[in-house]
């Protein structure tokens, strides 16, 4: 019956003359998406089968009322719009076990004309809020030799333009919806050519992120604070700690930047894992400050500590010296007697420092300003402060920067 067809009715059709004004409408239906290693190439996988429907009066026939299915075989005698891909990298039509087309002819002269192909397109991809971005890829379809003036491209009336099962998934986005335009554009040097184009509106999921990326190095800096509790005597617990964090940051912040797109432009997580590097060598720093102070304040200790005990140790020989020189009248009650109801006490040289004023002028002026130095000291050392002001500052800022980053990139339109 095809051949009938092509012989018989139509005998006299020639596919190098295309009819006048023709109208090719387009639907699509996505069989598979794959977004593999679409962010570092800025690209965007699928496989789809791609209708085209036009009418064309000279394929016509009267005498079979069902429309026909061609042979791939004989393709070549039909003419066929001359649509191309214009974001196309690669692609490739499916030939297993024979090549995935269809040509079906309608009595009235409608062709319905099916392929099916895998392409990897451009995707033009803005990823200043990555990875809290939306992306928008699509596909374009175009006319390359016929202008607007001999055909035109229209999305197929009264049906979606684009199709997809539920089946079909992002590894790392969801598609949100799938919206189709007419996009026919004008050359000055060619003239206006017939364009349609489908957007596939994508969401990154962000859990993948949240458990990979951002959770590990959140905990990391966690870590470098530990370190403001361990006493800075153990420096090499606090210096293997701080040097392991940093390291753990900068390792993830390598690994990130071999898998995303490198530019002029900088990421949501390249402002995150910038931000951990930071705290992370803060903390580091801060120990070295703490270590600085600690052993200075050490030092001026052991030169000072000395010195007021043997100044305190020759004020008490030089008093009782001077005590025992006095006689009497430096004594200290001791025995007691009575007479006449009168109550007499004598006094003895060897107990003069259980006198209250004399203890009081002497340790005044001695063991009571060495303990006064170095408690007070000790409530000012410089290290404990830093300290302390670290276990409070570091959470404090850390807590204000995501505060303002996460509300900033999750309701921050894309740039």
């Amino acid at each position: 019956m095809t051949s009938f067809v092509l012989n018989d009715d139509v005998g006299n059709y020639n596919k190098s003359n295309e009819e006048d004004d023709v109208c090719n409408e387009e639907d699509d239906e996505v069989d598979d998406v794959n977004g593999e290693d679409e962010d570092k190439e800025e690209e965007f996988s699928m496989t789809c089968y791609l209708r085209q429907v036009w009418t064309d009066s000279r394929l016509a026939y009267k005498d079979y009322n069902k429309s026909i299915t061609l042979n791939y075989n004989q393709f070549d005698r039909l003419w066929i719009p001359d649509l191309f891909i214009r974001n196309l990298k690669s692609g490739r039509l499916h030939a297993i076990t024979l090549p995935n087309r269809l040509i079906r002819l309608s009595p009235d002269g409608t062709v319905l004309y099916s392929q099916r192909l895998s392409m990897t397109l451009v995707c033009n991809m803005v990823l200043d809020r990555y990875p809290m971005d939306n992306q928008t890829c699509f596909i374009e379809f175009g006319s390359y030799a016929y202008t607007t003036d001999d055909l035109i491209f229209n999305w197929r009336i009264n049906q979606s333009a684009v199709e997809m099962p539920e089946t079909v998934s992002l590894p790392e986005y969801n598609i949100v919806k799938v919206t189709s335009i007419v996009c026919s554009t004008n050359f000055n040097s060619t003239g206006s050519f017939p364009c349609l184009k489908a957007n596939f509106h994508l969401n990154r999921r962000l859990r993948a992120y949240m458990l990979t990326t951002y959770l590990p190095s959140f905990l990391v800096v966690l870590l470098s604070w530990l370190s403001f509790w361990i006493d800075p005597e153990s420096t090499p617990a606090r210096t293997s700690l701080s040097i392991l964090t940093i390291l753990t940051v900068t390792t993830q912040s390598s690994s990130l930047m071999r898998n995303t797109p490198t530019g002029s432009f900088t990421k949501a997580i390249d402002v995150w894992m910038a931000t951990c590097l930071v705290f992370v060598f803060a903390a580091f720093i801060e120990y070295s400050i703490v270590n600085t102070l600690s052993r200075k304040k050490k030092k001026i200790l052991s030169s000072n500590t000395v010195e007021p005990v043997k100044d305190v140790n020759s004020t008490l020989e030089q008093s009782a010296k001077n005590v025992l020189k006095s006689g009497s009248d430096h004594a200290i009650i001791k025995n007691k007697s009575f007479s006449n109801g009168i109550e007499h006490v004598s006094r003895t040289p060897a107990d003069m420092f259980q006198t209250k004023s004399t203890k009081d002028n002497l340790f005044g002026s001695g063991w009571t300003k060495v303990k006064q130095y170095l408690q007070g000291h000790y409530n000012d050392e410089p290290a404990v402060f830093v300290e302390l002001i670290s276990r409070i500052f570091f959470p404090s800022l850390f807590f204000i920067f995501n505060i303002v980053y996460w509300p900033f990139y999750l309701t921050r339109s894309s740039t």
